[in-house]
């Protein structure tokens, strides 16, 4: 048996240590993951205090309704039965649809433009420094100034048609108040969150690479379009995902530029809040976290964000 035993004491002895490293290392993968959580409880906290409270606050009080000037704290379906019903909501979430995504096109398509030119035809680092230093420019300014601005410009007295008729030609009419105008300011002014990203994108793509595609007999298109595009996707996504966000809750240019002839949820829950029908402005804002979260979902479904943090 003392044979038996001392032949045994070494698999024991190894499995003893196996067993004290096993319980060393759940003990410190849970102090780890105690170090993560109070790291990262700071940043939970606020995003709790400004982003998820304020969010239960709007549900809770589109449920409420008005009597007179005043609002009835309590719990009633009315406001969205109101708005349901109204052919108008769905108008205007069909405007919105409609011009954000028409704007996301047009940022997308003219930030991949510039951002390509800048990533493979400007090599000085310093004229692309430059470059991008200009189109954050308007960006140093209010955003209302930004928007006011385009008005002296493309107004019926404005400098376009004073330029023109300086030369002979005849004046032109309605460049501002009207879906082509709000179209182009709001694409003018949130083609420069797309730019950076695919410029960042496009300029950690190895030159090797490409020399390989061309070396095996691509073209520059097809290049662009089956190495270049795919590996810059990431950043146009990124570009087109905070372009979204600001587009969703822009109403004054809408109002500013378009002149209201093509108004937007955004511009809806503006009026009503103004006018102290908070429940109605609610229960709108709702609709419209809704319908941006489901934008901003089809864009993670197109390209995982998570890949580049």
């Amino acid at each position: 048996m003392s044979t038996l035993s001392r032949s045994l004491s070494p698999g024991v002895e190894t499995a003893t240590v196996a067993a004290g490293e096993g319980v060393n290392e759940r003990l410190a993968e849970r102090r780890r993951n105690r170090r993560a959580w109070m790291l990262l409880t700071p940043a939970l906290v606020v995003t709790a205090v400004a982003a998820i409270a304020p969010l239960l606050v709007i549900i809770w009080v589109s449920f409420w309704r008005t009597d007179g000037l005043q609002l009835v704290r309590t719990f009633d379906f009315a406001n969205w039965g109101r708005v349901l019903s109204d052919p108008t909501f769905y108008r205007l979430v069909w405007s919105t649809l409609r011009t954000v995504l028409i704007v996301l096109a047009l940022v997308g398509l003219l930030g991949l433009v510039a951002g390509y030119y800048l990533a493979r035809y400007v090599t000085s680092r310093k004229l692309q420094t430059l470059l991008l230093m200009l189109a954050i420019l308007p960006f140093w300014t209010s955003y209302l100034i930004r928007i006011i601005t385009w008005q002296p410009l493309f107004g019926n007295s404005g400098v376009i048609n004073f330029l023109a008729t300086s030369v002979g030609l005849p004046k032109m009419e309605m460049f501002l108040y009207n879906q082509r105008a709000m179209i182009f300011a709001m694409s003018s002014l949130y083609v420069v969150f797309v730019i950076g990203p695919v410029f960042w994108a496009l300029s950690r793509i190895e030159p090797d690479v490409i020399a390989a595609s061309r070396m095996l007999g691509a073209s520059a298109w097809t290049t662009f379009r089956t190495v270049e595009l795919p590996l810059a996707r990431g950043g146009l996504v990124v570009g087109l995902f905070f372009a979204a966000i600001f587009l969703f809750g822009d109403y004054a240019t809408g109002r500013l530029i378009g002149g209201g002839t093509n108004p937007m949820l955004s511009d809806a829950i503006s009026q009503y809040a103004g006018s102290g029908q908070w429940p109605v402005a609610a229960a709108l804002a709702v609709v419209l976290f809704l319908i941006a979260t489901l934008v901003l979902g089809l864009l993670m479904r197109v390209y995982d964000l998570r890949k580049e943090l």
